[in-house]
C-alpha cells in the first residue's frame, strides 16, 4: 500500500530554496533631513555668555545654533508637446550621462476588467512584453535588449498603465523601436498567457501566508467593498476565465495614442528626438474610448474585524476609514496633522505607543489622499499579541487627543520642518521631476502642485491642525481589523465592540459537478472496498497499524534536471509524520516534520513553521492514506461513490470517488483482479497553486500481512513530476515521540 507520503514529499523539496531564504521586516521609518549653513556651523563656535537663569553649563549647544532659511529649489521644467495623433509628449535633457529613458503612462487600468476577469489587466500587461510581438517573440526580445544593456518593460496596475525604456544614446533607434513594437503590435502568445497564469496561480495559493499582506487587503476590503475594483482580488476561476481573446480585446481599446503620456529623459537633442518619435508612432491611429465610470468610494461605517491565524505570536492592525483629495482645500493642514499623529520618529503615535508604552514595534499612518478617488487615512501597527487591545486602545486616545487638544509650536514647527526637508528629495533627480510631471498631466494636476503644496504648509497655524483633526479624524467611523492568534489577546476583541470574523478561506477553482450518488453506485463501490480491503490484509490487520517507517529513494524532476534524495519516513497514526530527506549532490540534509496540528521544516539554516495552506495539505495526505481510507468505510465522514471503469494500459480499472464531510476527495483506481489501488487522482496545493495530482502505484509486496506499492510515480497537470522507490517498510517499530516536536 502507497503512503501518501509521496505528494508531501514533492511539496517539501519545493519548499527547499524557500527555506534557504531570509525573512524582511518592515517597519514605518521617519524621515529626516537637516541643513546647516556655514555661518551657522562658525557661530556655533563663539563663546556663550554667563547667564544666571540659563547657565552654559545647563544649555546644549545646538539650542544657540540659527538655521537660515532652506532655498527654493529651481527645477528644471520638461518641455509638453501634443502630437497630431494625440499623444502627450514631455521632454527634459540632460547630458550628464550617455543614457536615454523612457516612461509612459497608458490612461487604464484593473479598475476597468470584468468582474469575472479579474486579474486580466495586470495579465495584459505582463504579456504584452513576455509574449513579445507580431514581428518577434518575447524570447528574441529579450536576447536584443540583453546584447544592448537595455530594457524595455511593461505593466498595468490598478488605475494606470505604464511602459519603460532605458537604453544607451547610440542604441536608441534600437530601443524606441522595440518599445513601439511592444505598445502598437503585441502577439500575446499562448504560451506566455499560461505561464502568467500560472504565476498568478501561485501568489494565489500563498497569499495567506503572510499576515501582514492579510492584513492590508482585507482592509481594503472593509474600506471599498469586497467586489469594488478598489479591492477585489484574483481568484482561481477569474484566472482560468481568461482568454488570450479577452487580452486581445483590452488592449485594443485602451492602448491608442491619444490615451497616452510619454515622457524622455536623457542624452538627446530635443528637435531630433521629437522627430523620431513622430515617426515610430505616425501609423498609430487615435480611438475613440468610453471609460467606465470610477466606482464611488462608500462612507466608512464602524467595523471591528479579526482574521485567526494560529501561526503568529503577533498582531498586526489596521484601523481607518475613507480618506479625502489631494486636491481638497485642506490638504495642507492635513499632511501636518498626519505628520504629527502618526509619521516618523517624533510623532505622537510612535512617542506613545512605542516609545513610552513599548506596545508595538511599529506604528504610524499615512497621508489618507488620493489624486482623483479619495484616499484611505490608515493607522497601522504591529504589537505582540499580548498587548492586542491594550495597543488598539491606546491609539484611540491618541487619535481622540489629536482631535480634541492644540498641538504645541514645538510639534508644529517639527512637522513642518520634517516635511520641507523631505521635500527635497521631490526634486533631487531629473527623473523624479519628470516623473511627477506625467503625474500630473495624467491625473490633471497644475504642474506646480507641489511648489502650491509646500507655499500652503508654510502657512498651517496650530489652530489649522485643530480644525481639520476634528473635521477629517471620525474615530467613531473607524473600520479596524486585527490578525493574529485571538486566545494570546491581553483582552477579548469585543471589548472594543461587536466582533465580526473574516474567513480568507482561498476558494478553489470549480470543477465539474458530480452527480448525486444512486444507491445502486453506492452499494457497489462498498462491495469493491470490501474486496479490497480483505487484499491488503483484513481490516483487524489494517487497524493494528500504529506506526509505519520507511526508507527509500525520491528522484525529483527539476527544470534543471532530474534531483535525487534519500528519504526516511516515519508515521504515527492517525496523523504524525516526519520526513528525513539527504540531497546527495549537495549533501543538504532537510527535515519536514507534522504534529497534527501544525508543519514545520528544519533546515541547516534553522526551523521554520510552514504556512497554514501547506499544513492543510498534510491533512488530505493523511485522508488520501489507503489505511486511512480503508479502515474508515464504515464512518459517517466518508462517502462512496462508483463512477464506472477507466481503461489504463490496456486494463479497464474500477472508479470510485472518496469524499468527506468537509470536502477533501480523492479518485481510487482498483485493478479489479488484484483489487489492488494502481492510481489515484485529486486535486492538491503546489507552487503553481491548485494541480491535478495523479499517483501511479506499482511493485506490491506484503509486509507483516499488510499489502504496500513499493513504487510510486507523480505527475502534476499531466506532467511528470517525481518517483518516489522505498528499500525498506516496517509496521510498528518503535517511533520516538520526541522526533515530532518542535
Amino acid at each position: 500500500m502507497k503512503k501518501p507520503i509521496s505528494h508531501w514529499i514533492l511539496l517539501s523539496v519545493l519548499l527547499i530554496l524557500a527555506a534557504c531564504g531570509s525573512k524582511q521586516v518592515e517597519i514605518l521609518q521617519p524621515t529626516v533631513a537637516s541643513a546647516v549653513s556655514a555661518d551657522a556651523a562658525l557661530a556655533s563656535q563663539a563663546p556663550v555668555e554667563n547667564n544666571s537663569e540659563h547657565p552654559a553649563s545647563a544649555r546644549k549647544p545646538h539650542e544657540d545654533l540659527v538655521y537660515p532659511p532652506l532655498n527654493q529649489p529651481q527645477p528644471p521644467v520638461p518641455e509638453r508637446i501634443e502630437l497630431d495623433n494625440g499623444m502627450i509628449v514631455y521632454l527634459l535633457e540632460d547630458h550628464e550621462l550617455p543614457i536615454i529613458d523612457i516612461a509612459v503612462r497608458i490612461r487604464t487600468g484593473s479598475i476597468y476588467e470584468p468582474a469575472d476577469k479579474v486579474g486580466l489587466a495586470d495579465m495584459t500587461g505582463t504579456v504584452m512584453r513576455t509574449g513579445g510581438t507580431v514581428s518577434r517573440t518575447g524570447d528574441e526580445l529579450d536576447e536584443i535588449l540583453e546584447s544592448l544593456a537595455a530594457s524595455v518593460e511593461v505593466g498595468i496596475g490598478q488605475d494606470s498603465g505604464s511602459a519603460s525604456m532605458s537604453v544607451l544614446k547610440e542604441d536608441l533607434d534600437t530601443g524606441l523601436s522595440i518599445l513601439a513594437d511592444v505598445l502598437m503590435n503585441p502577439a500575446f502568445r499562448e504560451d506566455k498567457l499560461e505561464l502568467a497564469k500560472v504565476q498568478h496561480r501561485s501568489a494565489i495559493a500563498r497569499r495567506n501566508d503572510d499576515a501582514r499582506s492579510i492584513t492590508t487587503r482585507e482592509f481594503r476590503k472593509l474600506i471599498y467593498g469586497a467586489d469594488s475594483p478598489y479591492a477585489r482580488t484574483t481568484e482561481y476561476d477569474t484566472i482560468n476565465s481568461i482568454t488570450r481573446e479577452d487580452l486581445v480585446d483590452f488592449h485594443q481599446k485602451y492602448f491608442r495614442p491619444n490615451n497616452i503620456i510619454l515622457g524622455v529623459l536623457g542624452d538627446f537633442d530635443s528637435e531630433e528626438l521629437l522627430a523620431k518619435i513622430k515617426t515610430i508612432f505616425r501609423e498609430w491611429e487615435p480611438g475613440d474610448i468610453l471609460f467606465p465610470e470610477k466606482p464611488e468610494v462608500p462612507e466608512t461605517t464602524r467595523t471591528i474585524a479579526l482574521v485567526i491565524k494560529e501561526d503568529v505570536n503577533q498582531t498586526n492592525i489596521r484601523m481607518g476609514h475613507k480618506g479625502w483629495l489631494r486636491k481638497n482645500e485642506d490638504y495642507p493642514a492635513l499632511v501636518v496633522m498626519s505628520q504629527i499623529l502618526g509619521i516618523g520618529f517624533s510623532s505622537r503615535l510612535v512617542k506613545s505607543i512605542r516609545v513610552e508604552k513599548g506596545l508595538a514595534y511599529s506604528v504610524g499612518n499615512n497621508y489618507g489622499a488620493g489624486y482623483d478617488v479619495p484616499g484611505v487615512f490608515l493607522i497601522a501597527c504591529g504589537t505582540k499579541s499580548g498587548s492586542t487591545v491594550t495597543a488598539i486602545e491606546a491609539i484611540f486616545e491618541e487619535v481622540e487627543r489629536m482631535r480634541t487638544e492644540e498641538v504645541t509650536d514645538e510639534e508644529l514647527k517639527l512637522a513642518i520642518d520634517g516635511f520641507m526637508n523631505s521635500s527635497v528629495f521631490d526634486y533631487d533627480t531629473r527623473s523624479e521631476i519628470l516623473s511627477r510631471a506625467l503625474r500630473y498631466e495624467y491625473y490633471g494636476y497644475p504642474q506646480d502642485f507641489v511648489e502650491q503644496l509646500m507655499a500652503g504648509i508654510r502657512k498651517v497655524t496650530k489652530a489649522d491642525v485643530k480644525r481639520v483633526a476634528e473635521r477629517y479624524l471620525q474615530p467613531d467611523k473607524f473600520a479596524l481589523i486585527a490578525v493574529g492568534k485571538p486566545n494570546d489577546f491581553d483582552k477579548p476583541l469585543n471589548t472594543l465592540g461587536e466582533v465580526t470574523e473574516i474567513d480568507i478561506t482561498i476558494p478553489q477553482p470549480s470543477a465539474e459537478p458530480i452527480s448525486e450518488a444512486e444507491g445502486e453506485d453506492i452499494a457497489r463501490a462498498r462491495s469493491i472496498l470490501a474486496d479490497v480491503t480483505e487484499a491488503y490484509g483484513g481490516l483487524e490487520s489494517l487497524q493494528s497499524v500504529r506506526t509505519i517507517v520507511t526508507k527509500g529513494q525520491l528522484t525529483v524532476d527539476t527544470p534543471g534536471g532530474m534531483m535525487q534524495m534519500a528519504i526516511r519516513q516515519s508515521y504515527v497514526y492517525p496523523d504524525k509524520l516526519r520526513l528525513d530527506m539527504t540531497i546527495q549532490d549537495m549533501g543538504m540534509e532537510i527535515s519536514q516534520i507534522s504534529d497534527g496540528q501544525s508543519a514545520w521544516m528544519v533546515t541547516p539554516q534553522g526551523v521554520q513553521s510552514l504556512p497554514e495552506s501547506q499544513a492543510d495539505e498534510f491533512k488530505k495526505g493523511w485522508f488520501r492514506d489507503s489505511i486511512y481510507l480503508l479502515t474508515h468505510l464504515a464512518s459517517d465522514e466518508l462517502s462512496v461513490q462508483y463512477m464506472g471503469t477507466e481503461e489504463q494500459d490496456g486494463k479497464k480499472l474500477d472508479v470510485i470517488l472518496v469524499r468527506n464531510s468537509i470536502g477533501y476527495s480523492v479518485k481510487l483506481f482498483i485493478d479489479p483482479e488484484t483489487k489492488s489501488i494502481v492510481k489515484k487522482t485529486y486535486r492538491t496545493l503546489s507552487e503553481e497553486g491548485p494541480v491535478d495530482a495523479e499517483e501511479l502505484i506499482d511493485d506490491f509486496r506484503d509486509v507483516s500481512g499488510i499489502r504496500s506499492g513499493f513504487r510510486t510515480v507523480i505527475y502534476r497537470n499531466g506532467k511528470r513530476a517525481a518517483e518516489v522507490t522505498l528499500s525498506e517498510f516496517t509496521i510498528n517499530a518503535e517511533v520516538d515521540e520526541s522526533l515530532f516536536e518542535k
